[in-house]
């Protein structure tokens, strides 16, 4: 036999003497996983999760009861649930966009009315939020700086576009008198870039033919009077020319 196979030998020994006494471990410190049991007392692993299990299942009714209970609590609070948002829904509608048709139309917005002091008889505390008689917090009317009811968002928002409706006819109207005031101011004084005379400066234009026209006047009138003068003598001059001819056809010499 050679060397390989005496070690081979040896390792297959040493290999079989390390399982058995891993075997024998095993069943001299195995678990026992049997219910088996010895008088009242669990003896294999099975038995004592079993005792434990069954210990357990003993507090499960107390506690299923009290489970139970606050069910029908959950349960009627999920059925009031949709009511409750019904009544906040339209609350919220009502502060954004008015009261619904159905509601008062002259109804103000609410404010959650809070307890100002304690009240032992209900059971009610100072700060906590008073309840109507559906269990609905207590609304109290709003009201402005001015003690007016608070109207919706949407209420408000609609007078604000009114108002700034009427400010851009306004604006429109005042823009158009600024526009017809230019226009007149344009037509009094006048505008050389827009070729428009003003009225001052026709007048001015008038004062300077009227200073012309009184200087003509000036040159004229002397030649005016001149010639008021030789019409005179003319006139003279033609009577005594008709006398003449007179004279002279009495004569004879003129002829008619």
């Amino acid at each position: 036999m050679t060397l390989l196979g005496k070690a081979l030998v040896f390792f297959n020994l040493a290999f079989a003497l390390l399982l058995a006494g891993w075997a024998f471990n095993m069943y001299a410190n195995g678990i026992d996983w049997t219910d088996k049991k010895e008088g009242n007392t669990p003896v294999g692993e099975f038995a004592v999760h079993e005792a434990k299990l069954d210990e357990m299942w003993k507090s499960v009714p107390l506690a299923q009861a009290s489970w139970l209970a606050q069910r029908k609590v959950l349960d009627s609070a999920e059925k009031s649930l949709g009511a409750d948002r019904v009544w906040y829904d339209n609350e919220m509608r009502h502060v954004f966009v008015g009261p619904t048709l159905k509601a008062n139309p002259a109804n103000p917005v609410g404010d959650v009315s809070i307890a100002a002091k304690d009240d032992p008889k209900n059971g009610i505390k100072k700060g906590q939020i008073l309840l109507d008689d559906k269990g609905y917090p207590l609304l109290v009317p709003l009201k402005d700086r001015a003690g007016n009811p608070l109207e919706s968002l949407a209420e408000y928002n609609d007078k604000d576009d009114k108002i700034l409706q009427s400010l851009k006819e306004v604006m429109d109207k005042h823009e158009k008198q600024i526009a017809e005031a230019n226009r007149l101011t344009d037509l009094i004084i006048g505008d050389k870039t827009k070729g428009v005379r003003g009225l001052h400066q026709r007048i001015e234009d008038e004062k300077t033919k009227n200073a012309g026209v009184l200087a003509e006047q000036d040159l004229i009138k002397p030649q005016l009077i001149n010639t008021v003068v030789e019409s005179e003598l003319i006139l003279k001059r033609k009577s005594q020319l008709e006398r003449r001819v007179d004279e002279l056809k009495k004569a004879k010499v003129a002829q008619k």
